[in-house]
């Protein structure tokens, strides 16, 4: 399983449209690509956020390494 959806370099581009609204050659690059392959991209999302439901019940997903915000929970010491 890959650790991202876009490149650091395709984050920044997205970043600064949402912030300014302005388009780049590069930046309707990267929406091509979204466009291309939404379906996959909503359902496998949709298939990570039911892992990480079942997994934090079954208290499997706090704790263990680097998680994003809003899944798993942490103890007050951060363990």
């Amino acid at each position: 399983m890959r650790g991202y959806v876009f490149t650091d370099n395709e984050r920044l581009k997205l970043r600064c449209w949402l912030e300014s609204g302005e388009e780049s050659d590069g930046t309707r690059k990267v929406f091509v690509e979204v466009r291309r392959n939404l379906d996959r991209l909503a359902n496998d999302v949709e298939l990570l956020v039911l892992v990480c439901r079942r997994l934090r019940e079954a208290g499997r997903l706090a704790g263990r390494g680097r998680l994003p915000r809003g899944f798993g929970r942490r103890s007050p010491s951060g363990g």
